[in-house]
C-alpha cells in the first residue's frame, strides 16, 4: 500500500516510518509533510492509499487538510493526542484513529483495517460536515452509521433503539433500519452519553422514545416494541428512568 504521513514533529514522522517498515514491507511511503498547504499538496498529487494524519499541525489542523482535498478515494487514519474525551468525536464521525504514542500493534490492525476498505469510496465531505456541525450542536447531534455499502448520516435522536446481531448492530427508527458493522457494546459506550440506555445485553434504547414501562419486565417503545429488562440492568434502569422524571 502507497502510505503518505502528515506529522509536524519530525520525530514522531520516523518513528512511524520505522514502524511501518518493520510491521509491513510492502507499504511504501510517499512522501511526508509537516503543514497544512504541504499536506493537501502532497495528497492531491500522489493519491496514496493511506494518510496518517495528525491532529495539530504547524499552520492548522488535520481537518483543514481534509477541507483542502480533491477526490479522495484512500483511507484517513488520524494519528491524536488528545484525551479518550475527545475521541468520540472521531468514533461519533466515523474516522479512524490511533493514539499516540503509537502502539505497533494498533498499527497493524489499523493497516490490516484499511486493506480491507480501500477499495470502498470514503465520503470523507460527509464525514467532516458530521464532526463540525457536532462541535457547536449539543442538543441534536448527528452521527455517521456505516453500513456495508454505504455511510448514513443521521441525527442521534430520531433512532428508537438498537439491537445486537452477533458482531453487529441493527438500528431501528420509525420507518427502516441500518445494520451496522460494529457490535452493541461500542455503540453503548458511544451513546450512553446522549440519553441510551442498556436494558439487556442484546438491547439499547433511547429514552426519548419510550412510551411505557411493563411492570412484568418490559419497556415499550413508541413504535410499539417491546423490549427486554434483564435481571441484572432493572435496577440501573429505573435509577435511571426516575432521575428523568
Amino acid at each position: 500500500m502507497n502510505v503518505v504521513i502528515i506529522e509536524d514533529e519530525i520525530n514522531a514522522q520516523e518513528a512511524l516510518i520505522g514502524m511501518l517498515s518493520l510491521i509491513d514491507v510492502s507499504t511504501k511511503i510517499l512522501g511526508t509533510a509537516q503543514n497544512v498547504s504541504d499536506g493537501i499538496a502532497l495528497i492531491n498529487k500522489t493519491k496514496p492509499d493511506i494518510v496518517f494524519l495528525d491532529i495539530q499541525l504547524r499552520n492548522g489542523t488535520g481537518f483543514d487538510v481534509l477541507e483542502g482535498l480533491d477526490v479522495f478515494l484512500g483511507k484517513v487514519i488520524f494519528t491524536t493526542a488528545y484525551e479518550n474525551y475527545a475521541i468520540k468525536a472521531f468514533k461519533i464521525s466515523a474516522f479512524d484513529y490511533i493514539l499516540k504514542p503509537i502502539n505497533p500493534s494498533e498499527l497493524l490492525e489499523s493497516l490490516k483495517q484499511a486493506e480491507k476498505e480501500i477499495l470502498k469510496e470514503t465520503k470523507y465531505s460527509e464525514m467532516l460536515k458530521v464532526l463540525e456541525y457536532n462541535k457547536g450542536n449539543e442538543i441534536n447531534p448527528k452521527i455517521v452509521l456505516k453500513t456495508l455499502n454505504h455511510q448514513n448520516v443521521v441525527e442521534i435522536e430520531t433512532i428508537i433503539r438498537c439491537e445486537s446481531e452477533g458482531a453487529y448492530t441493527n438500528f431501528h427508527f420509525k420507518n427502516k433500519k441500518l445494520l451496522t458493522s460494529k457490535n452493541l457494546k461500542y455503540y453503548d459506550e458511544l451513546l450512553s452519553e446522549h440519553g441510551f440506555i442498556r436494558t439487556h445485553q442484546s438491547h439499547l434504547v433511547n429514552i426519548k422514545h419510550v412510551q411505557r414501562i411493563h411492570s412484568n419486565g418490559f419497556l415499550e417503545m413508541k413504535d410499539k416494541t417491546k423490549i427486554p429488562i434483564s435481571s441484572r440492568k432493572k435496577a440501573s434502569v429505573n435509577k435511571f428512568l426516575k432521575h428523568l422524571i
